[in-house]
């Protein structure tokens, strides 16, 4: 592949990327606009259309690893994983 070919790829990347990360902004201020709209009428349930819009909340538990490592740094050695793989970044 020519250096020229490369070239065009990273830019094509980039642009790319720009467009994922509009899109991106884009979508979490259309979330932000339905969530106030759910909001505004005291629902966290709302058909509209042939969409159905649920605002629900959930918990999460996860290990503080850097904790555990600090406390017990056997068990964190014993029970932690390394994965690997590749990572491409284009600056």
């Amino acid at each position: 592949m020519s250096i020229d070919t490369l070239l065009t790829l990273v830019e094509l990347y980039k642009e790319a990327a720009q467009l994922i990360e509009a899109a991106q902004t884009e979508q979490e201020t259309l979330k932000a606009q339905i969530k106030e709209a759910l909001a505004e009428r005291a629902t966290n349930y709302l058909e509209v259309g042939c969409h159905k819009i649920r605002l629900s909340d959930f918990s999460s538990t996860r290990l503080d690893s850097k904790s555990i490592k600090t406390v017990a740094p056997d068990l964190y050695a014993q029970y932690s994983k390394t994965v690997t793989g590749q990572r491409l970044t284009i600056n």
